[in-house]
């Protein structure tokens, strides 16, 4: 189920996300780390994408100080491949509205 379910986010990411997030390829787990575009605020992404209903983490969150690349958590194990399309969807027209908000 869970293989199935990163299939779809893999596939679905590569279709929506192209040019604003790189969802990093894993073998096995329940999440993974999508890296955000230069110039895109993890801050920023997470709170466009959870006005969408996505629920996102920022990985400087993680973090003490700067980060030297933002990046998002993305998990998908607990949620059916119908709410993963509609997820990449919005969290692609979250990140472009955080793309052009001022750092």
């Amino acid at each position: 189920v869970y293989a199935s379910r990163l299939e779809v986010l893999m596939e679905t990411g590569r279709e929506r996300l192209g040019g604003l997030l790189e969802i990093s390829s894993i073998e096995a787990g329940l999440q993974t780390v999508g890296w955000l575009r230069d110039g895109v605020d993890g801050e920023s992404a997470a709170r466009a994408a959870a006005a969408r209903g996505v629920e996102v983490v920022p990985l400087s969150r993680y973090a003490r100080g700067r980060i030297p690349k933002e990046g998002l958590q993305l998990g998908f194990a607990g949620v059916g491949v119908g709410e993963i399309r509609r997820g990449v969807r919005e969290l692609a027209l979250a990140i472009k509205a955080a793309a052009r908000e001022p750092p």
